[in-house]
């Protein structure tokens, strides 16, 4: 099966904007660029904004109309559906790693994935799908603008779009209830216990105490529930700490080290080579060059 990431669109002609984390697009009807079925990699968020239109995911066909946002949440399997011929749509694709780096990690985030994998299409009120097209309009606008914090800006616009959008997902969560399993329940407890814990521990075997369970028994959970290793949970949320500490702050990279509860600053320094592909130091060079342009 094949897997559809963000850098597939890269060349697709009717591509209005893509960073291979975010990208967005209105002309979805000739979206033919994978063989479906497909697994995205990445979060679909459809905006129906005229005619109507059938898409299968994981076996399931469900049909969304005016006014209608459809969410598909990563590792879903997509089958191409019918679109009437006055559909119309916005569609937004973002990244995982988006999400977590970005996107402020609400209390219910995963209620709210456990519930659009269960149904992914929802009704927005007509004032609610008017705020998503303002928001939408306003993105389209600022691509045409060629500067160095043309990045930056987009992403302050997405984060208000989600800020909006967020609480609309929670009336639907609220009206659309149902029982986790013990495994999404295990899932929600670990990400309640990173979220709360500074610094973030970083070992596997932490967590799986905490929890009472065994670490093999954790890493199975966070595999099947949330669709990534235990591992890789950890490191977005220590990374996402280490990008905040070198953007927002004056704190010397010992210092940040330190915060954050590494050894000793040659592991440290691996870690950040690792995970954001450059040293410390050239990373916070980078940061300074960036905020001086």
């Amino acid at each position: 099966m094949e897997k559809g990431n963000l850098a597939n669109l890269k060349d697709w002609e009717g591509i209005v904007y893509n960073d291979g984390e975010l990208a967005f697009f209105d002309n979805i009807r000739n979206i033919r660029i994978f063989d479906f079925p497909v697994q995205f990699e990445f979060y679909v968020i459809v905006l129906v904004t005229s005619g109507r239109a059938t898409v299968q995911i994981n076996g399931t066909t469900y049909e969304a109309k005016k006014d209608d946002l459809f969410i598909c949440p990563p590792n879903n399997i997509v089958d191409s559906g019918l679109m009437s011929i006055d559909f119309q749509g916005h569609c937004i694709c973002v990244s995982s790693s988006y999400i977590q780096q970005f996107v402020p990690l609400a209390e219910n985030l995963w209620d709210i994935k456990m519930l659009f994998d269960a149904n992914p299409i929802c009704t927005l009120q007509p004032e609610e799908a008017k705020i998503f097209c303002q928001y939408y309009d306003l993105l389209c606008t600022k691509t045409q603008y060629s500067s160095v914090k043309q990045k930056r800006v987009i992403g302050t616009i997405m984060l208000a779009l989600i800020y909006d959008m967020q609480i609309v997902l929670e009336r639907v969560v609220q009206h659309n209830p149902r029982p986790f399993t013990s495994r999404e329940t295990l899932f929600k407890r670990f990400i309640d216990l990173i979220e709360s814990s500074y610094p973030r521990p970083r070992s596997v075997s932490y967590y799986a105490e905490r929890l009472n369970v065994t670490p093999k028994y954790f890493s199975s959970v966070c595999r099947q529930v949330g669709g990534q290793k235990a591992t890789d949970f950890i490191d977005q949320y220590v990374v996402k700490d280490i990008v905040y500490l070198m953007n927002h702050t004056q704190k010397s990279i010992k210092e940040i080290a330190c915060e954050l509860d590494f050894s000793n600053l040659s592991f440290f320094g691996k870690y950040v080579k690792k995970h954001l592909g450059l040293s410390p130091k050239a990373y916070r060079e980078q940061v300074i060059s960036r905020n001086e342009g």
